[in-house]
């Protein structure tokens, strides 16, 4: 039964019950998981990109969007549009925002969500992060040089991947070599395992993983080992796979799963790693592989939403810090949202997406270095600016703070508030008067300032 938009209730035939908890309990929710883990990372934000609703012939009125949300503080927060009508990835590294959208690649600063680059590109399908580069696969209408290598800094040409046989999916990388998911398109009977060569791009060699085994879309490195998820070819049920290749003996092993893998959202990401277990789509849900016994784990962690009603998860990705799961749901019609849950299978909360929310990352950051040598000079910055309703303020350095102080250009507080946040926190400046405004951060070394406008 759904119930919409308030409860959405799931049941699996084990009782178990998914709830979408309800806006204002958010915060108080997600406070306690916030930020700091055993790893010492924490989770600055998620980012969701939106495709929202597709119109098939001109004029458009409904385009990508791109948001961010707070697990922190609960906002969540479309901070730009891009005039494309479908997108294919996002990844996130080196403080940038990477958002692959139909016709374009859009980089954005991650601290100050501005964007800072973008090219027009096609036939996109995924993006990865590699040193200070950034490896593109390709799909149809591209009909050669399914792959290519752009600086990360400035989205230039650096190579492209000549000789891979047809349309490209996911990417990973070890040591030494690249390796590529070549699915070869709707119409392929088999997937191939690509291995590049990282020191002058060339292909090295595909790995065929078998005449049944078609729909190679996701691929992780493991250990060493190229984990290779095979989605049910289109037509047929119960017949997906995993693939592993060990990069050390080169031994190739597929492991058939009677469950479907994958499910309608043509392609796009859908798993993740949280300690040994690959979480996937299975049977239209979300369920588990065990990558130490090579077994499915579980059949059903989040079942189907609704498959038969054309609801579906149209996205997800994992949240090792946390053990979270962020999963795109939606009709791709007429409402969208990301769940939160725990890998046991337990509702945390959900927040507002777009119609077809296809990609989202997540923004790890780690601590700086707390000698003298090593520290990172303190910093604050304020944005969207001009501002509207929200405000995000951000700070960077080791000093802790502890006061935040907005005045207006007559010297008049209009927000004060203690702050224990990390590394920011969003502020509401709807009631804020248009005109400019000073930001003051009292910290326990030092004060930080900046400003900012209100439109």
């Amino acid at each position: 039964m759904y119930l919409w938009p308030g409860l959405f209730t799931l049941n699996n035939g084990s009782m178990r019950k998914i709830h979408l908890l309800s806006a204002n309990l958010i915060i108080a929710i997600l406070l306690p998981l916030a930020s700091f883990a055993q790893r010492a990372e924490w989770v600055q934000q998620v980012i969701v990109a939106n495709g929202n609703t597709y119109e098939f012939a001109p004029p458009y009125i409904d385009y990508v969007t791109v948001q961010t949300y707070d697990p922190s503080s609960g906002v969540t927060y479309v901070f730009d549009q891009i005039y494309t009508q479908s997108v294919q990835d996002v990844v996130i590294g080196n403080n940038k925002i990477y958002v692959a959208a139909e016709d374009s690649i859009i980089m954005y600063d991650a601290n100050t969500l501005a964007r800072v680059g973008g090219i027009a590109d096609s036939g996109l399908s995924r993006l990865h992060l590699f040193n200070n580069m950034l490896i593109v696969t390709k799909q149809y209408p591209i009909v050669r040089f399914f792959a290519e290598v752009l600086n990360a800094g400035d989205l230039s040409l650096i190579a492209l991947i000549q000789n891979l046989s047809g349309d490209c999916k996911g990417i990973t990388h070890t040591q030494d070599s690249v390796y590529i998911a070549v699915n070869g398109g709707y119409a392929a009977t088999e997937g191939k395992l690509a291995v590049i060569n990282k020191n002058n791009w060339t292909l090295r060699r595909e790995i065929p993983l078998g005449a049944d085994i078609a729909g190679i879309n996701d691929i992780y490195n493991y250990g060493g080992v190229i984990y290779c998820i095979n989605e049910t070819p289109f037509g047929l049920s119960d017949a997906g796979s995993i693939s592993a290749y060990d990069t050390y003996s080169t031994n190739l092993t597929t492991y058939m799963l009677d469950v479907s893998v994958g499910n309608l959202s043509g392609g796009v990401k859908n798993s993740g790693i949280i300690g040994d277990k690959l979480y996937l789509s299975l049977n239209n849900g979300i369920g588990s592989f065990n990558l130490t016994t090579n077994q499915i784990q579980d059949t059903t962690i989040f079942p189907d939403p609704g498959a038969a009603m054309h609801i579906q998860y149209t996205s997800f990705t994992t949240d090792y810090v946390n053990s979270l799961l962020y999963i795109n749901v939606g009709d791709r019609s007429t409402f969208g949202l990301d769940l939160v849950g725990t890998i046991a299978g337990d509702s945390v909360t959900s927040f507002t997406t777009g119609t077809n929310a296809d990609a989202l990352a997540i923004d790890y950051r780690v601590p700086v270095g707390i000698d003298g040598s090593t520290a990172e000079k303190a910093s604050v910055v304020v944005y969207p600016n001009p501002a509207e309703n929200m405000v995000r303020v951000n700070w960077t350095g080791n000093s802790m703070v502890e006061e935040i102080l907005i005045r207006n250009l007559t010297g008049h507080t209009v927000f004060q508030r203690s702050e224990n946040h990390a590394s920011g926190t969003w502020i509401d400046c709807s009631s804020f008067p248009a005109g400019l405004y000073f930001v003051t951060l009292k910290t326990d070394h030092d004060l930080l300032s900046t400003k900012f406008v209100k439109k």
